[in-house]
């Protein structure tokens, strides 16, 4: 299973945060960068993460945030807000793979669901969220990007 976390902590040496995440099969889904300031001085930058990352790999990675003097916190979330967070996962993994524009019906092949594995089964009650819905959030969020050729919609990772 996959933990929902919030991460702050200096700038120096995110870069680590970031390769050990998608490392292990994660993602990081929003970041942002504050300065922080006192009158016309500058004092320190801090980042703001969320990250998704398998249950597994959560105990090195609290190594790696303390060894960076960072913060995690867990997120709660509704379970139809969690299935939807974790189903950017496998999509984003098709896309990141590909390397370029890939339609909507080559996913659908990919991935039967797009949620992962039992995420469905273990939230009783809750419907997988529909696949172009997930790519629709994953373009909003700034992750992926879509384009319409011949009718036919296709997405990409940004950058």
């Amino acid at each position: 299973m996959y933990k929902i976390l919030g991460y702050s902590g200096g700038v120096y040496r995110f870069n680590e945060i970031i390769e050990f995440v998608e490392d292990n099969g994660g993602i990081i889904l929003k970041k942002d960068v504050f300065e922080i300031s006192r009158g016309a001085y500058f004092i320190s930058q801090e980042v703001h993460v969320i990250i998704v990352i398998p249950e597994e790999a959560l105990k090195d990675f609290k190594v790696i945030v303390e060894e960076l003097k960072g913060d995690i916190e867990y997120l709660k979330l509704e379970d139809e807000q969690k299935i939807a967070v974790i189903s950017l996962l496998p999509v984003y993994n098709v896309l990141s793979c590909s390397g370029t524009w890939v339609e909507i019906k080559t996913i659908e092949n990919m991935i039967q669901c797009p949620c992962l594995s039992d995420v469905c089964n273990e939230l009783k009650g809750v419907n997988c969220i529909k696949l172009e819905k997930t790519l629709d959030a994953t373009c909003r969020m700034g992750i992926a990007e879509k384009r319409i050729t011949c009718e036919n919609k296709e997405f990409r990772l940004v950058g």
